[in-house]
């Protein structure tokens, strides 16, 4: 019998049209790819004349990083494609961290994508590559309802840059918020999506409420999200407006007024207590 798992399932957006719109710069991504010095990065990175090897790059340097920082501390398998990845661990409170983390890495550089988190079965069978000088064969065998939960969450219809939880993985928030391995007061936090959100046909309600931020960083990536919504297509503009929706929830959650102007560039500051 295959032990049920948490299961990270995120995915780049508009990644298809940045493909079609900009040249493949191949030797920039195998340059990037290698061991450098932070400096070196971000020059890579700060560039963007090339929107398409910011974002590649940007999202596998995250992912590694985040990944390689899990594994430090409890068992992860991880399978990444071109755009997306799946990422299997043992409970649903090391899943929503790597999701948060991932969340944290990503929307500073500018990269929007959107995460689904499901809970089920999972089991990596093979994976095999077989390279030769005329070509390549390459294998992942892994599946489960995990698997297949997770990549609903994502896709269920709900706009923006988010951290969808499937009806599957909402069961077991009582019982794993907290970090299993240590007695530790941070525990997942959570919202109802919107009410026209919330009706839609994989049954998603709630969201996993990443926007916990220092004031700099928070002020960066708040930034990044502007500076996506007025870059983006007209027709692409509701994920960001729906973005800060969600950040607008997350921040009323911590005792924030709600953001009258949702364009607006800099976020007021948390009312004092008068208490």
């Amino acid at each position: 019998m295959v032990d049920s798992r948490a299961v990270v399932f995120v995915d780049v957006l508009g990644f298809a049209s940045l493909t079609e719109q900009h040249t493949l710069e191949l030797e920039q991504i195998k340059v990037a790819d290698r061991p450098l010095s932070v400096e070196s990065l971000n020059m890579i990175l700060m560039r963007r004349e090339n929107p398409l090897t910011q974002v590649f790059t940007a999202f596998h340097r995250s992912l590694k990083a985040v990944i390689d920082l899990a594994k430090m501390k409890h068992s992860v398998t991880a399978v990444t494609f071109s755009d997306s990845a799946f990422i299997a661990t043992a409970h649903l409170y090391h899943a929503a961290s790597i999701a948060i983390q991932l969340m944290h890495y990503l929307l500073p550089q500018r990269v929007p994508v959107r995460i689904g988190i499901g809970y089920g079965s999972f089991s990596a069978l093979r994976f095999r590559s077989d390279v030769t000088v005329e070509g390549g064969d390459h294998a992942a065998h892994f599946l489960g309802t995990g698997v297949v939960r997770s990549n609903a969450a994502e896709s269920c219809g709900i706009k923006g840059l988010r951290i969808l939880l499937h009806p599957s993985a909402i069961q077991h928030l009582g019982e794993q918020t907290k970090d299993p391995s240590k007695s530790s007061k941070e525990s997942i936090r959570f919202i109802q999506c919107s009410t026209d959100e919330a009706n839609n046909p994989i049954g998603v309600r709630y969201e996993v409420a990443y926007w916990r931020f220092t004031p700099t960083a928070e002020a960066k990536a708040w930034h990044a999200l502007q500076d996506m919504w007025s870059a983006a297509p007209e027709k692409e503009r509701k994920h960001y407006e729906a973005t800060a929706g969600a950040i607008d929830r997350m921040r009323v959650q911590q005792g924030h007024q709600p953001l009258a102007n949702l364009r607006r560039r800099t976020l007021p500051k948390k009312p004092q207590s008068t208490v």
